[in-house]
């Protein structure tokens, strides 16, 4: 005996219960496995979607920034004079600053009271017109405003 014959055997009254339960259950598995997961994914996207417009604004702001710097004139023409000149006194390390060479490839700043803004200033001067940069830096705030305790790291770019 086929389902077909199975089902046409059975009462008017018991096939509209069987397919009173068969549409609710039909219902009740399109809810949990549609529209329950479409729902969810809504809700997580719903809260995603400002994170990232906000990571993307960030993105767009560090282009900004990149294309700028890019755009930046290189660095002047480096000195050639060795770091062992520099050391000597062909640069003058800030007020309250003592400029020593490390070894070979490395001068080394420190200093118990400098002031922050000649640090800087300082720095930068020395980063374009030597080609130094700052390889590791250690810095202290006093008690003093806009001063600080230094010990910094310079090497050759």
């Amino acid at each position: 005996m086929s389902a077909l014959d199975l089902w046409r055997t059975r009462p008017v009254r018991e096939r509209a219960v069987l397919g009173t339960g068969a549409a609710v259950i039909a219902v009740m598995l399109a809810v949990a496995l549609v529209w329950l997961p479409l729902e969810r994914s809504r809700a997580r996207l719903e809260r995603e979607v400002p994170e990232l417009r906000a990571a993307l604004d960030t993105l767009q702001r560090d282009a900004e920034e990149a294309k700028r710097l890019r755009s930046i004139a290189p660095v002047a023409a480096q000195s050639a004079a060795p770091l062992a000149t520099l050391a000597a006194g062909a640069v003058a390390a800030p007020p309250g600053a003592r400029l020593v060479l490390a070894d070979p490839g490395h001068l080394r700043l420190t200093g118990a009271d400098v002031a922050f803004t000649q640090l800087l200033e300082w720095l930068a001067a020395a980063a374009s017109n030597h080609g130094l940069r700052v390889e590791s830096a250690h810095l202290e705030a006093l008690a003093a405003p806009g001063r600080v305790r230094v010990d910094i790291t310079l090497a050759r770019t």
